[in-house]
């Protein structure tokens, strides 16, 4: 099942590296939770219409927003990327680009939680792995 775990959270990061993040609903979880690390725009668990609001915030202080993967980590229920955003400061026009490890968990099909690490072995740890 973890190959077609990748392709769902590839599914995701295919939209997002084109700045599109409204993703079908359909891929994840009714109980869906975002996990955010603490020196985001938006740090913090979301859930539900929070997710929303999270997604506003970041939008309401970058334009041209995008999140490019450039390797997937299959890891049986867990899906670890390695990804790098990209965007433009509002107001400064501070162009502004990161690393991150996204850690993705699927259940049954569908996407179940999402934590973002800045750090790539703390998130390889996470799910269960090692570099």
């Amino acid at each position: 099942m973890s190959e077609e775990n990748v392709e769902i959270v590839r599914r995701v990061h295919d939209r997002w590296k084109n700045g599109d993040f409204s993703v079908g609903g359909d891929l994840f979880a009714p109980s869906f939770e975002w996990h955010q690390h603490r020196e985001a725009v938006e740090p913090g668990s979301h859930r539900g219409a929070g997710i929303g609001r999270a997604l506003r915030g970041i939008f309401e202080v970058y334009e041209h927003f995008r999140i490019e993967p450039d390797r997937y980590i299959d890891a049986g229920d867990a899906v670890v990327v390695f990804a790098r955003t990209h965007a433009t400061a509002k107001g400064s026009g501070l162009v502004a680009g990161q690393d991150f490890a996204f850690v993705w968990t699927v259940e049954g099909a569908r996407l179940a939680r999402l934590e973002v690490y800045r750090d790539r072995t703390e998130a390889l740890e996470a799910a269960g792995l090692r570099e």
